[in-house]
């Protein structure tokens, strides 16, 4: 066994330990954050060996494969899943897309989507050229792949999360989009690029999928199926959920007919609709009105709070710790300058909303 490699070795054999998923992972990482440390440990050490080298073979896949690995503390590691307690200790990113722009929206449905279905996807991505938002799904067959070439079609960017490595694209015959989505968007999976997709990877993968964004539209689903387990993590991340009503007689509408029922949904009417929902409306005027307060002049850490407000309207301090992820000292700084930079105002007690 060689006596250092990387940092980033560390990091990816970190996930490759048995019975080490994310939760145990960053705890063993914030109990030993220089990571070699965690490799010397009686109870891994037997594993050590094995799982650096194979961490090593896929540090060098993604050097060959021009991909980029995130670990759970990068900056450029996606801020809205950062402190998710099961995000993943480790993304593989391929593309140019932003995992941290303003304005991001997962759309996912069944993989027997009707032309209903696939017209409503289209004319949704048509609608929200103008509000500079990408486009997330979990490049399945259906309505997953209906958003991706919608996305394509009118030039928005889309992020496809898979269930298994870049190298083992899934299924077939979509990797023919590929290339676009890497043009203006991006591939992202928490497996490495060697590593085939499994049946157990897909529900998992949604977990990515609804943590990435601000909101979860579902278009069509069956009463039991991927698109409501994605419904379920974002609701259990406290992001709002949308679902597009239709015929009682279609049993594709049936999902989305009950999560609405049930007020785990609200109804998706139309974007503009959806757009007030989030108080996204708002905001565009505001930052019409004082073209001085364009997201490009704050901070990544000031845009996250920001974001969180224009989502959320009105949030404590310590709400703004727990979903932001930055550290207490430094939110307390960007709170003050947020203020007075007019952007944001206090409320009564300890809140904050926009101003």
């Amino acid at each position: 066994m060689k006596t250092t490699y990387p940092i980033s070795v560390y990091q990816i054999a970190l996930t490759y330990l048995p019975e080490v998923g994310p939760v145990k992972g960053k705890k063993l990482a914030s109990l030993y954050p220089h990571l070699p440390d965690i490799f010397r440990l009686a109870s891994y050490q037997p594993f050590a060996a094995e799982v650096l080298r194979e961490a090593e073979k896929t540090v060098l896949i993604c050097a060959e494969d021009q991909i980029q690995i995130l670990y759970f503390e990068d900056q450029e590691y996606p801020q809205r899943i950062k402190d998710v307690y099961d995000a993943p200790l480790i993304l593989f990113k391929k593309g140019k897309a932003d995992l941290n722009a303003h304005r991001i929206v997962a759309v996912v449905g069944t993989r027997h989507a009707s032309d209903v279905g696939k017209k409503v996807t289209d004319e949704l991505v048509q609608s929200a050229i103008k509000d500079e938002v990408i486009l997330v799904s979990g490049f399945a067959r259906g309505i997953d792949i209906a958003l991706h070439k919608a996305c394509l079609k009118f030039d928005v960017p889309t992020i496809a999360v898979l269930a298994g490595g870049f190298r083992h694209i899934y299924p077939h015959e979509n990797a023919m989009y590929v290339d676009q989505i890497l043009a203006t968007g991006a591939l992202l999976s928490e497996y490495a690029p060697h590593i085939p997709p499994a049946s157990y990877h897909f529900p998992v993968r949604n977990r990515i999928i609804a943590g990435l964004s601000d909101a979860t539209v579902i278009v069509e689903a069956a009463e039991k199926g991927g698109a409501l387990i994605t419904a379920d993590y974002a609701l259990n991340y406290h992001r709002t959920v949308f679902a597009v009503p239709g015929s009682l007689n279609r049993p594709f509408s049936k999902g989305c007919n009950l999560l609405i029922r049930n007020n785990k949904a609200t109804i998706y009417t139309s974007w503009d609709d959806f757009m007030q929902e989030l108080n996204w409306e708002q905001a565009k005027d505001r930052l019409a009105l004082h073209p001085e307060l364009s997201q490009k002049l704050f901070t990544l850490n000031e845009s996250t709070i920001i974001s969180l407000l224009h989502r959320e309207g009105q949030l404590s301090s310590n709400e703004l710790l727990q979903r932001s992820g930055i550290q207490q000292d430094e939110l307390a700084l960007i709170l003050l300058n947020l203020e007075l930079k007019g952007m944001i105002q206090s409320t009564d007690g300890d809140g904050y909303m926009l101003a």
